[in-house]
């Protein structure tokens, strides 16, 4: 009976700490409007695509100012004072600074680091780019935008997609067909530097990767579930981060990483925010919300409003950290 109070005070105690640790920091509504897919913060610039128009959107923290960038087929993602997105047809890049834009032509799903753009072409019959990045022989390319020389990363062999960028190194997801209605999706590492390519995962269930520093992020697909793991490239260690099945869309930044985790209540799907520290092996729950990305001491993310499935009725929030 003892150990029994002993163990619930305990229980208790670990409540309490958590959710006081979960708590610590302060959320701001950034704009309540027909908003969608994900966005993306780097200092005080947050963009995300809006559905009005299907518009690439671009957010100052510091003025409140909210700029319409230009018509956009997926969520741009910043960098620096660069803003890169696909319009359906071509990439581009947006410079906060300038205001000037640069174009890439039959390019799609940017990434960016720097002066260095990755993305994907398609080799087609006709010569133009694929809309489903799931087709057959898609490629890896970089664009640099001080020298504007175009390099062809990965030869039309794969169906690639979802690249990040950091430094040097580039990871994205590369699909093999296995049979007539099977593929195997692993995560792949490029060095720009070396020009050699590497496997990250080599499970055939991987998606979504993520790179910062010498970490990269992703999912693993294993039946109907999916966790997180990441691996640390320069200590050649890997390791699971999730274990419910249910957790997706990591992001990372520093020695934080950040996911949503989906689950039901009821016949509503509901979604929270968990982060994990790297250093201390920490996990806490941050809020009910998905879509999150990081940049120091903030995260974005989308959060429904009255009507959870009218995209129409998202809000994008800021969560500050150290607030």
């Amino acid at each position: 009976m003892g150990n029994k109070i002993i163990y619930i005070g305990l229980v208790f105690i670990f409540i309490i700490s958590f959710a006081s640790i979960a708590n610590a920091g302060k959320e701001t509504m950034i704009v309540g409007s027909r908003l969608t897919l994900s966005p993306s913060i780097y200092g005080n610039i947050v963009t995300w695509a809006d559905t009005f128009g299907n518009g690439a959107t671009m957010y100052n923290l510091t003025t409140g100012n909210i700029t319409g960038l230009g018509h956009a087929g997926d969520s741009p993602s910043i960098q620096g004072n660069k803003v890169t997105w696909w319009d359906e047809e071509n990439v581009i890049v947006y410079n906060v600074s300038t205001g000037k834009e640069i174009k890439i032509v039959n390019a799609s799903t940017p990434a960016i680091y720097g002066d260095n753009v990755v993305y994907i072409k398609s080799k087609y019959a006709d010569g133009q780019p694929a809309f489903n990045q799931n087709a057959e022989y898609n490629s890896l390319y970089l664009y640099n935008l001080s020298t504007n020389e175009e390099t062809q990363l990965t030869p039309y062999e794969h169906a690639t997609y979802s690249a990040s960028i950091y430094g040097n190194k580039i990871v994205w997801g590369r699909a093999n067909q296995v049979n007539s209605s099977e593929w195997s999706t692993n995560i792949s590492i490029y060095d720009i530097s070396t020009k050699r390519v590497s496997d990250i995962s080599r499970t055939g269930r991987a998606g979504g990767g993520k790179i910062y520093g010498n970490i990269v992020v992703w999912v693993e697909h294993k039946n109907e579930s999916t966790d997180v793991y990441m691996r640390d490239i320069a200590k050649h260690e890997t390791r699971q981060i999730t274990f419910d099945g249910n957790s997706t869309i990591p992001d990372i930044y520093g020695d934080r990483i950040i996911w949503e985790k989906q689950y039901w209540v009821g016949n509503n799907l509901s979604n929270d925010i968990y982060m994990y520290n790297i250093s201390t092996n920490e996990t806490i729950r941050i809020t009910s919300a998905s879509y999150p990305a990081i940049y120091d001491d903030k995260i974005v993310y989308i959060r429904s409003g009255n009507d959870t499935k009218d995209q129409e009725d998202d809000y994008i929030y800021l969560y500050n950290l150290s607030a």
